[in-house]
Formats: C-alpha cells, sequence, structure tokens
C-alpha cells in the first residue's frame, strides 16, 4: 500500500513538472508568432465615436427568427438560416431569393 502510493506521488510529480514543461513551451511558440489575445487588441484599439447603422434592404422569406448569416466567398450572395428550418441563399445585389432548402431534424 505504501509502495502504491509512493509511486502515485512520483508519477503526480512527473506529471506536474512535465505540463509545466509544455506551458513554457506553449507561451514560447505564442511569443514566437506574436500571438495575442483579443481582449489584448480590443484595449489598443480606439473607440469608433457616433456609429450610425441604418436599414438598407429587408430581406423577406423566412417564418422564424433568422439563427445565423453570412457571406458567401463571392460577395455577391447571403446565406442565412432560421428556426423554421429554411436555408435561404440570397442574391444581395438584388435581394432575390437564389436558392431555398429546408432542413428537417428528427
Amino acid at each position: 500500500m505504501a509502495t502504491q502510493e509512493v509511486q502515485l506521488n512520483e508519477t503526480l510529480a512527473h506529471l506536474k513538472t512535465e505540463s509545466e514543461t509544455l506551458k513554457t513551451k506553449l507561451e514560447e511558440e505564442r511569443a514566437k508568432l506574436h500571438d495575442v489575445e483579443l481582449h489584448q487588441v480590443a484595449e489598443k484599439v480606439e473607440a469608433l465615436g457616433q456609429f450610425v447603422m441604418k436599414t438598407r434592404r429587408t430581406l423577406k422569406g423566412h417564418g422564424n427568427k433568422v439563427l445565423c448569416m453570412d457571406w458567401c466567398k463571392d460577395k455577391r450572395r447571403i446565406v442565412s438560416s432560421s428556426q423554421d428550418g429554411k436555408v435561404i441563399v440570397w442574391d444581395a445585389f438584388t435581394t432575390n431569393k437564389w436558392r431555398c432548402f429546408c432542413i428537417w431534424f428528427r
């Protein structure tokens, strides 16, 4: 029983030193990449001041709340999905629906 505790303590000590070594290596690699956390960058950014957003167009087609939306790589189309199970691809220039898919989850 005592030998098992000694082995357990040695293993635990070894794992702690290994974890500290890995932390140090990770910090060194981050420093090489000049990797910083988001909050560190945000502290250095100036405030925008008065920022006014205006609705330019309203896209109608979803029957429920829109969950997410993103631009396609071609910067012409927008993809949106909603709680009603629809995924719609919009032409952002004309505001017309380009494709519409219904997705049902079980």
